[in-house]
């Protein structure tokens, strides 16, 4: 399936707004798909039932936060990894450093290969 996308434009960077307009593509926004949806689908694929996917989703959304807060890198073998890390304030030297220097925390996932393979080559269309 292909993956829409529009023409924007935008003012060259650095020469403000009475500057050059350049253009670009943009991805538009897809429908986005909710949990009840994703059930009906991986129940219609497997022979799970859709209160079963249900409990598994449930449970999984619960315990990823859980484990990233005790220290863990959760690795879904063929889905990704899923890690946090601090965004921090630095100091002149290490006396200073405290847990106050943790500003907050940012939570990334990383495609597993797989997944980043079959992004590699997809067909767009405009809209």
């Amino acid at each position: 399936m292909p993956i829409k996308y529009k023409i924007t434009s935008t003012n060259k960077p650095g020469q403000g707004k009475a500057g050059e307009k350049v253009y670009f593509p943009r991805l538009t926004q897809s429908n986005r798909v909710g949990m009840d949806e994703l059930i009906r689908i991986i129940e219609k694929r497997s022979s799970a039932s859709g209160a079963d996917v249900y409990s598994v989703l449930y449970n999984l959304v619960n315990l990823i936060p859980e484990m990233l807060l005790d220290g863990k890198t959760i690795k879904l073998d063929d889905l990704g990894t899923f890690s946090l890390h601090a965004q921090t304030r630095a100091e002149s030297s290490p006396e200073k450093v405290s847990a106050q220097n943790i500003t907050g925390l940012k939570l990334t996932f990383r495609p597993d290969v797989r997944i980043k393979q079959e992004l590699k080559h997809p067909e767009f269309i405009k809209v």
